[in-house]
């Protein structure tokens, strides 16, 4: 092969690669980003998890004076020695992330007694009818209806719902021509919670 041929192919993978390169760079820029995103998804959703798993066995109507007896329609049930609990085990579980106010993030806390044959008897804290907000930037998504549709007939039981609203701030922020810069996420944990329970 002569001299000029093997240049001609040199200078041809100089260009490919030329080419190729930025595209290449573009890629693993994509994959970096979007690992980062589920990194902080599956954070929120452990996060969530850990709230609601230490908080099953707590009582929203024990306070540090007195106890409430959910039964009692003019009975708050909103015990900070419940929800302050459940929101800093949410937020030690969550690290090395935090939620942001100023973003809109949230967390949710319910309370829900439910009877033999589906019917809601109750959603605690009764002043905060759309779960209580550590922010007050978001409500519940879970409705009433969706309770009730969820557990259907079964033994009366009490269920606490924690749910978590995050704004994930794209990290190398290289495509925010293409994606929104603040991505939201949302994530929830239902788990059994014995001391609401109507028991009929």
């Amino acid at each position: 092969m002569s001299e000029r041929g093997r240049r001609g192919r040199r200078a041809q993978s100089i260009v490919e690669l030329a080419i190729l390169l930025p595209l290449f760079l573009i890629l693993i820029a994509g994959l970096t980003e979007i690992g980062f995103a589920i990194a902080a998804y599956l954070s929120l959703q452990d996060a969530v998890r850990e709230a609601a798993r230490f908080g099953a066995d707590g009582d929203p109507c024990l306070y540090a004076d007195r106890q409430e007896d959910p039964r009692d329609p003019s009975a708050v049930c909103g015990s900070d020695l419940f929800l302050n609990p459940i929101s800093q085990r949410f937020d030690e579980a969550f690290q090395p992330y935090a939620l942001n106010s100023g973003l809109g993030d949230d967390l949710v806390i319910s309370a829900f007694g439910v009877r033999q044959d589906g019917t809601l008897v109750w959603r605690l804290p009764r002043d905060a009818p759309n779960g209580w907000s550590r922010f007050n930037n978001q409500s519940s998504r879970v409705t009433n209806e969706a309770i009730t549709a969820q557990v259907g007939r079964s033994p009366s039981k009490g269920i606490l719902i924690v749910e978590a609203y995050y704004h994930y701030r794209q990290r190398l922020g290289l495509f925010t021509s293409i994606f929104p810069e603040i991505i939201p996420m949302y994530a929830s944990a239902w788990m059994p919670l014995p001391s609401v329970d109507p028991m009929e």
